[in-house]
């Protein structure tokens, strides 16, 4: 964490010294709260429900012209989901097909890269769309598990750590859109829309646990409100 600290420095004071010159950069600070979810692709693997989530970091812009420009930047992304699927589950007596509930809590390194389009300041307002890709690497993985084990008998656990059952790379594509509003100068504030629709599997295959579904897919998207400050 402490190089991680030191890192997204680093980059906020490069970005910070790039943005007084020549070659169109701009930079920004965001906090984006979160909804997310699963979509599943396997047989006895569905989606039981939304998750709240956060991301927070930097955004880059690089202008090529008046309506163009490439973005980027460095986000912590706090997303999850939730899952339910058959297991086997020992209960040290027997062994007994019953059904899990599960809730991811997973936390990514992500890098976006967008191409953004706007319009000229119409007022103080400038309008924008972007598209492009986002691929984030996990930093952290847990859940929190309920099992049936019997009529009115659950078992639950908490914090359970699940980073070997949750792949390192997650991709995804990135529509958006949103406004800037002109504070004077280079100044504006930043309120939009985004969609992060994942395409890459979020589970590991050869999950042992499920009973009925050894190799799961899922994809792990969701809508964040992006609200910020660009200078």
């Amino acid at each position: 964490m402490k190089k991680l600290t030191v890192f997204l420095a680093l980059l906020f004071i490069t970005v910070t010294l790039s943005a007084n010159d020549d070659f169109g950069f701009r930079f920004g600070l965001k906090a984006s709260p979160n909804i997310s979810w699963f979509r599943t692709e396997t047989s006895y693997y569905t989606n039981d429900g939304l998750k709240l989530g956060f991301s927070y970091g930097l955004i880059v812009d690089y202008k090529l012209t008046d309506n163009y420009a490439i973005g980027t930047g460095v986000n912590i992304l706090r997303t999850g989901g939730k899952l339910k699927y058959r297991i086997m589950y020992d209960t040290g007596t027997q062994q007994i097909d019953t059904e899990k509930r599960r809730e991811h809590y997973l936390r990514y390194l992500e890098i976006p890269l967008t191409l953004k389009l706007s319009t000229g300041e119409i007022g103080f307002m400038t309008y924008y769309g972007q598209f492009g890709l986002g691929l984030g690497t996990n930093l952290k993985a847990t859940a929190d598990d309920r099992v049936y084990i019997s009529e009115g008998s659950t078992l639950r656990t908490t914090d359970v750590d699940i980073s070997d059952e949750i792949r390192f790379l997650r991709a995804g594509l990135i529509l958006g859109a949103g406004v800037e509003y002109n504070m004077g100068g280079r100044t504006s504030l930043l309120g939009g829309v985004t969609f992060h629709n994942g395409f890459s599997n979020t589970l590991k295959k050869d999950n042992p646990y499920s009973s009925q579904a050894p190799d799961p897919s899922a994809l792990n998207s969701y809508v964040e409100i992006t609200l910020g400050v660009m200078f």
